[in-house]
């Protein structure tokens, strides 16, 4: 018999992670204005997260709020609150992919808007 696979924890097996839930936070990021590059130094650090156990990571993430983004309060929130959700060591990947997703997402959306900044206003002549 087959040993079973470890099952994500709640709020890691949603369809809903990197859908709706990956949307509200980066509103909420964009909203108390954590620029794209605080989310591209936040995925460069979780790679230190790889291979952890979820204790171990969870303390991690809160260490990166506590010190490395305590200048972003909601960025610094938002690893906190994922910290707290860390339940078992399938979590760890998944909130990684999450918080890259997040990274990647607020990078384009950002090129999006630089690139609409520079183009001529429409309308009818």
């Amino acid at each position: 018999m087959a040993a079973a696979r470890p099952q994500p924890s709640a709020p890691f097996a949603g369809r809903e992670l990197n859908g709706e839930q990956l949307l509200d936070e980066l509103a909420e990021l964009r909203t108390a204005q954590v620029s794209p590059r605080h989310l591209e130094e936040l995925a460069r650090s979780l790679r230190e997260l790889e291979g952890r156990r979820a204790p171990e990571a969870a303390s991690q993430l809160k260490q990166l709020a506590l010190n490395r983004f305590a200048a972003q309060p909601a960025l610094a929130s938002l690893l906190t609150r994922w910290a707290g959700r860390l339940k078992a060591d399938v979590d760890v990947p998944l909130l990684v992919g999450h918080l890259e997703r997040l990274a990647i997402v607020s990078a384009v959306l950002g090129a999006f808007r630089k690139g609409a900044e520079r183009l001529p206003k429409g309308g009818r002549a």
